[in-house]
């Protein structure tokens, strides 16, 4: 039994490529009724609320699902191996062009916790200094900056549709705004 009361008999691999794997469980719900789930399983990924400033860096990129160009903090898979720190700091500096000189992590927030597994570790990064590194072959970002309660208003009216970029500015907030002391390790 999981920690959500599902007993997961057996898993077959529907689908694998780089990024991800899809699962199918034959599982037992709760109730004890028996039935299939599915899951897109990653190697994980970390998200990075950038503070440059009195602004914080977003990245704005062209989403195949969403089937438009989203504004969310910059976010990546892991690569085998890779802590999510690591993949952080990685994506920071691929996207923005950034590398921070203080790093906090502000917990995990899951994307579809219903079917999408691990959940993303969300860090805060500050102390920024200019470092470009080439981005990935296929991705074509812009950096969108913008002060953090003007990125919180745009959430709450609608023009900012990534979840886990409205959770990720809350979370900073706390401590960018109200300057709670960020909890250590």
């Amino acid at each position: 039994m999981s920690g959500a009361g599902y007993e997961r008999r057996a898993r077959r691999v529907v689908y694998e490529n780089t990024w991800l794997r899809f699962d199918v469980h034959d599982i037992v719900h709760p109730n004890g009724l028996r039935g299939e789930h599915g899951v897109v399983a990653t190697a994980g990924a970390s998200g990075v609320v950038a503070v440059d400033g009195d602004a914080v860096l977003l990245v704005r990129q062209p989403r195949f699902a969403a089937d438009a160009a989203v504004v969310e903090i910059v976010k990546g898979g892991r690569h085998a191996g890779e802590s999510a720190l690591d993949c952080a700091k990685r994506e920071l500096r691929e996207e923005t062009g950034f590398r921070a000189g203080r790093w906090d992590e502000l917990g995990q927030g899951f994307e579809i916790p219903s079917i999408v597994e691990p959940a993303v570790t969300l860090f805060l990064a500050r102390d920024l200094i200019r470092d470009p590194a080439p981005p990935e072959d296929v991705e074509s970002i812009e950096v969108v900056r913008m002060p953090l309660e003007d990125m919180l208003d745009a959430c709450a009216a609608g023009e900012m549709d990534d979840a886990l970029t409205a959770l990720a500015l809350l979370r900073a907030r706390r401590y960018l705004v109200d300057e709670e002391p960020v909890p250590g390790p």
